[in-house]
């Protein structure tokens, strides 16, 4: 039975002398290689213990020992000290409370049955405990792995802890069981616990190969990756630039340092790339944004900047950039993959740049001015113009009244010069009253003039506007405004060409042709008793309908190259073109201010425009709602809704050039007093 045993014990030693060896020595060759490094020396520890006499399992451990046999212990506490530790590195289950309380009972258990050779009770069991200690940190670790979806390398821990666990009980079971301790202790108690030297070094040394063949695979692979890797970025045509920390170069491709205009990586090398290659303008911020990057970790991936080369070429490279990190996760640097994008812009440009000139319209092709139109300042050619400008000079030879009917900003005050200049009164006074712009109280002396003394402050006689307008053409713009109390005196000068001044004794005469101009609905105001109705009848004699602009689009590029070149010559600009776009826009919006708004918008983007191409500034401009210019709706109602509207733009700001007189194209005072006459008031309907 004892040769039987010793062949045994001689077969695990060799084992453990095998399995030691090269692992101690891969563990040593390999850096950080160390779970092969303790299983070695933990192996070698096994083989000495097995080798040195007494041979075997057979300890004939009775006292009182032998040297040799507390030598020899001495290896098998080493063995099972450096479990733990093997496990941990193994499994990657740090608890140090395993390692470090298995070698407190351990020396504990030896120190004490050093003084205690006769009483082996206590030892034995603080061996006991260390070895239960064992195998609970193993099955832990086992199970972690396993969880870890290491699970091939976890299923055979859990396989050597098994085993180890079985003949860990076996061997208790034996040493339990026995009444005396001192009886057959050689091989009842120890037979099957050192069986587990043979079951443990052999499983993990088998499983250990595998992972040393499975890591040398894997190193070929990533070796041959490497090599496949270093070819590709030798030979591709993409920068590849690897900086440091600080930006200072540490590799270049071939490719990247024939772009820059080098011969050699070594020209460039520790050069920082920012101080070499950036834009002088952009330098600074790049510098940030790559210090940010490496201190902070905001990496840009994708990031587009200009770089100039050895012969002050400009290259725009599109960079895709990664992280380099050092063993312990710190950042050493970045490289980055860059793409010469510098053709491949300046061809998008040249397109767009073509694409833009294609867009363009020349606006001085948009059709040559009429002399009428250079005479009399109306431009259009649309039927709807055509036939009021027609009108306006067939009434203009007669002495007829004339009443001027449009929205505002349609250009009645133009026509009103058209038919004052294509009559005989042409060389007489063409007097214009605005009867919104004036104060109820003063509107009378403002156009029948006063005498001196006739009321507080008339210090002098003054003439009147129709004085004024002695055989000429007076304009009474907005007449629909002129106060009910005064109509009567209108109506006197229309029947029998007198009035009387304020504070007269005697009525005037005068031989005034007449023109009114309103953009509201007379009629409804007669039924409104808003306004006389025999004095509308004698306005009424001749009127003209002046078309907005929404009905006259046709006008609309000729109106814009009219007024692009006046205020662009009054500017001292050149400006001779606009984009499709924008002239599409011009004649789908809906205009609510008419000729006035169109003005103001050209005038604003002249004023903003660089170059010869005309930008148009669209922001001010709100569509009106296509209700708000329902043909049911009446003059005063389509106003009162714009006035409202652009009021609520502005923010209820009246004066200013961000205000909304300036908007409408009005007078501040104008305006106030339209917003009185439509009861129009902040918060209100």
């Amino acid at each position: 039975m004892e040769s039987f045993y010793l062949s045994i014990a001689l077969v695990t030693a060799g084992v453990a002398l095998l399995s030691g060896s090269i692992n101690f020595f891969a563990g040593l060759y390999k850096e950080r290689e160390k779970t092969d490094f303790i299983f070695g020396v933990l192996s070698l520890s096994a083989f000495v213990f097995l080798i040195l006499p007494p041979t075997g399992f057979i300890l004939r451990d009775q006292p009182p020992y032998s040297v040799a046999l507390d030598i020899k212990r001495i290896f098998i506490w080493v063995y099972y000290a450096l479990l733990p530790w093997f496990i941990e590195y193994y499994s990657g289950y740090k608890k140090k409370f395993f390692n470090y309380s298995v070698i407190f009972l351990l020396a504990f258990s030896y120190v004490v049955m050093l003084f205690t050779e006769h009483d082996r009770t206590i030892w034995y069991y603080c061996t006991r405990l260390a070895l239960g200690l064992i195998l609970i940190q193993g099955i832990a670790g086992a199970v972690k792995q396993i969880k870890n979806n290491h699970r091939k390398e976890g299923m055979w821990l859990l396989t050597a802890m098994i085993i180890y666990g079985i003949l860990l009980t076996v061997s208790t079971w034996n040493q339990l069981a026995n009444t005396n301790l001192k009886t057959l202790m050689g091989i009842r108690a120890y037979f099957s616990l050192h069986l587990n030297l043979i079951a443990f070094i052999i499983i993990m040394s088998i499983r250990l190969k595998v992972n040393t063949m499975e890591k040398y695979r894997l190193e070929k692979m990533l070796h041959w990756r490497d090599t496949s890797w270093n070819l590709l970025i030798q030979n591709m045509e993409l920068m590849v630039v690897e900086l440091d920390k600080y930006g200072r170069i540490s590799y270049l491709n071939p490719y990247a340092v024939k772009k820059l205009g080098y011969h050699h990586e070594r020209e460039l090398k520790d050069k920082n790339w920012f101080d070499f290659f950036a834009l002088k303008e952009e330098r600074e911020a790049l510098k940030t944004l790559y210090n940010e990057a490496v201190e902070e970790g905001k990496l840009l991936s994708d990031l587009t900047y200009d770089i100039r080369s050895k012969e002050d070429k400009k290259l725009i490279i599109r960079w895709t950039n990664v992280f380099l990190m050092n063993p312990d996760d710190s950042v050493r640097g970045i490289m980055s993959i860059g793409m010469d994008n510098t053709e491949q812009t300046k061809a998008f440009e040249q397109i767009q740049k073509l694409k833009s000139e294609l867009e363009k319209e020349n606006l001085l092709l948009k059709g040559e001015k009429s002399d009428d139109m250079l005479k009399h300042g109306i431009v259009g050619h649309s039927d709807a113009i055509l036939y009021a400008i027609q009108k306006s000079k067939q009434v203009a030879a007669t002495n007829a009244g004339v009443l001027l009917l449009g929205e505002t900003g349609t250009g009645k005050e133009l026509f009103a010069d058209l038919i004052h200049r294509s009559s005989y009164r042409f060389n007489k006074p063409l007097v214009k009253v605005n009867c919104t712009s004036l104060p109820a109280e003063l509107i009378e002396s403002e156009l029948f003039g006063h005498e001196k003394g006739s009321f507080t402050g008339a210090f002098t006689s003054r003439k009147g506007k129709f004085e004024m307008a002695e055989g000429g053409t007076i304009f009474l713009d907005e007449i629909g405004e002129l106060p009910l109390s005064l109509q009567p005196k209108l109506l006197r000068v229309l029947q029998n060409g007198e009035f009387e001044k304020i504070g007269g004794q005697k009525p005037f005469k005068v031989d005034v042709r007449i023109i009114a101009a309103t953009n509201r609905n007379l009629q409804a105001e007669v039924k409104a008793g808003k306004f006389r109705e025999d004095l509308f009848y004698r306005l009424n004699v001749f009127p003209i309908s002046i078309p907005p602009l929404r009905k006259r689009k046709g006008d609309i590029p000729l109106l814009v190259s009219h007024f692009v070149k006046k205020f662009a010559d009054d500017q001292g600009k050149s400006i001779t073109e606009i984009s499709k776009a924008d002239l599409v826009h011009f004649s789908e919006y809906s205009w609510p201010g008419n000729i006035r708004e169109l003005i103001n918008l050209i005038e604003r983007s002249v004023i903003q425009s660089r170059g010869p191409v005309l930008h148009i500034d669209w922001q001010k401009e709100e569509t009106v709602p296509d209700i708000l210019l329902s043909e049911q709706m009446s003059m005063e109602e389509v106003e009162r809704a714009h006035i409202l509207k652009v009021l609520e733009d502005c923010r209820w700001k009246i004066n200013g050039d961000d205000g909304a007189a300036n908007r409408l194209g009005l007078n501040p005072s104008t305006l106030r007093s339209r917003l009185k006459k439509l009861q129009i008031e902040r918060g209100g309907a």
